[in-house]
C-alpha cells in the first residue's frame, strides 16, 4: 500500500520535512551516497505573493538533506530564468541552480504517449539523474481542478514548448510526461495554498502543511481530498490510475501523520470559477457539446475575471463558441465572435480563433478583451 505523510510546519520547516520523510522511510530510502539528485519545484511565476510558487524554504531544506545524505550533485531545476530569482546561485552553495531552457537537451519521442505524438525537447538531467524529486506547490487550477505533483511535470518542458501540452490535450499530456519520467519522491508544499480563481487570479492562504510520498498519483489523490475535490473527477488522475501509475482511492493509501480532517485551514479554501452558466445572460455562448469540459472551465475562469470586476458590463454583442459545433450557422450569431479551442477550428475564419485543448484561461480573458476593444 502506498504511503502519504501529512505533517504540519508551524515551527521549523527543516525539522518538519525530516519528520515527514521519516514517516515514509527517511531521506536515506531515496538518496544514496554518490547520487545525482534533481529537485523540480514549481518556480516559474515571478509574483511575490505567497502561494504562487513552491515554498523556497522547503526546497532549500530538501537540498540540504540530500547533500547531507551524501548526494554527489544536487540540482534545483525549472524552466525559464525566473528560477534564479527564487534560488540565487550566490546564496546556495550546496546545490546548483539550473534553468532547463539553457541546459543540454535531447529531442525525444515520448514512449507510449497518448497525445504527445511529436518529438519534444527533454533536458538530459531529467533523464540522467539518479533521483528525481518533484516539489510542487498545492493549488487549485481552473483547467485541471488540481495543480500539484503530476501537473508540475509540465515544467520539465523548456522555453515555450509547454504550448505543445495545451495543443495536444492538457490532461492526457500530463499523464504522458509522468509515465515518461516517474517521480522518486514527491514533497507537496502547502505552506501557503493557492486558492480562488487561478490561473487568472487566486491568492495564497497560510496552511503550514507538507504532503509527502513516493507515488505521485497517491500524493495528488490525498492533496485533492484536502482541497475537497473528488479524485475521480480529475481527468489526469483517473487516466493515470487506469494505466497503473498509482491509486486514486483513499482505501488504497496509508495516510500517516495528520489526518485530512484535522487541517483546519481547509475551511478557508475558495475554488476557481469553472462554470459560466451565471454569465449567459451577459454574453452569447454556443456550447452544444458536453465533451469539452476543460475548454468550458478555461473560458469560465477567464470570462469571470472580466464580468466579476464590472457587474454592469453587457457582452451580448459577443458570441463565444466552445467545443465542437456541427453547423454554426443554425445558431444566432453576433458580429463579434470568439472561437475557443481546437474543436472550433473549422470556423476559425469567422472571428478570433484561440487554439488549444484547452487554451489557457488568460487567453480567454484576452480574447474577450480584444473583442471589447475592437
Amino acid at each position: 500500500m502506498d504511503k502519504v505523510a501529512i505533517v504540519r510546519t508551524k515551527e521549523n520547516i527543516y525539522e518538519s520535512l525530516g519528520k515527514a520523510l521519516d514517516l515514509i522511510g527517511g531521506i536515506e530510502r531515496f538518496v544514496k551516497r554518490g547520487d545525482t539528485v534533481l529537485i523540480k519545484p514549481n518556480a516559474f511565476i515571478s509574483r511575490e505573493e505567497k502561494g504562487f510558487i513552491t515554498d523556497t524554504e522547503v526546497v532549500i531544506s530538501l537540498a540540504k538533506l540530500c547533500k547531507e545524505q551524501g548526494a554527489k550533485e544536487v540540482y534545483i531545476g525549472e524552466r525559464t530564468p525566473v528560477v534564479f530569482k527564487w534560488y540565487s546561485k550566490e546564496k546556495i552553495n550546496f546545490a546548483e541552480v539550473i534553468c532547463f531552457d539553457d541546459v543540454p537537451q535531447n529531442l525525444k519521442l515520448i514512449p507510449n504517449a497518448r497525445v504527445i505524438k511529436t518529438a519534444v525537447p527533454i533536458p538530459r538531467i531529467v533523464e540522467e539523474c539518479d533521483v528525481f524529486i518533484n516539489v510542487p506547490g498545492l493549488r487549485f487550477h481552473a483547467l485541471s481542478l488540481l495543480s500539484n505533483g503530476m501537473k508540475n511535470m509540465m515544467g520539465i518542458m523548456p522555453k515555450e514548448t509547454t504550448h505543445i501540452i495545451h495543443i495536444s490535450g492538457l490532461e492526457d499530456a500530463i499523464v504522458d510526461l509522468n509515465n515518461f519520467r516517474r517521480s522518486n519522491l514527491i514533497v507537496s508544499t502547502a505552506i501557503h495554498t493557492l486558492v480562488g480563481n487561478f490561473p487568472v487570479g487566486g491568492y495564497g492562504i497560510k496552511s503550514d502543511t507538507l504532503i509527502v510520498g513516493d507515488n505521485v498519483v497517491a500524493v495528488d489523490t490525498v492533496s485533492a481530498k484536502i482541497l475537497k475535490l473528488e479524485p475521480r473527477e480529475i481527468r489526469h488522475l483517473l487516466l493515470a490510475n487506469k494505466i497503473g501509475l498509482g491509486p486514486i482511492d483513499l482505501s488504497e493509501i496509508e495516510i500517516l501523520g495528520e489526518s485530512i480532517e484535522s487541517l483546519e485551514w481547509r475551511e478557508k479554501i475558495e475554488k476557481p470559477i469553472i462554470d459560466y452558466t451565471p454569465y449567459k445572460e451577459r454574453i452569447n455562448i454556443i456550447d452544444p457539446s458536453n465533451s469539452c469540459i476543460c475548454c468550458k472551465r478555461a473560458f469560465a475562469c477567464g470570462l469571470s475575471d472580466i464580468l466579476e470586476k464590472d457587474k454592469d458590463l453587457n457582452l451580448k454583442y459577443i458570441t463565444a463558441v466552445i467545443g465542437p459545433v456541427e453547423n454554426l450557422d443554425k445558431y444566432e450569431l453576433t458580429e463579434k465572435i470568439i472561437l475557443f479551442g481546437n474543436c472550433t477550428y473549422p470556423y476559425r475564419d469567422r472571428g478570433i480563433y484561440i487554439q488549444g485543448c484547452p487554451p489557457r484561461a488568460n487567453m480567454a480573458k484576452q480574447g474577450v478583451k480584444d473583442l471589447i476593444n475592437k
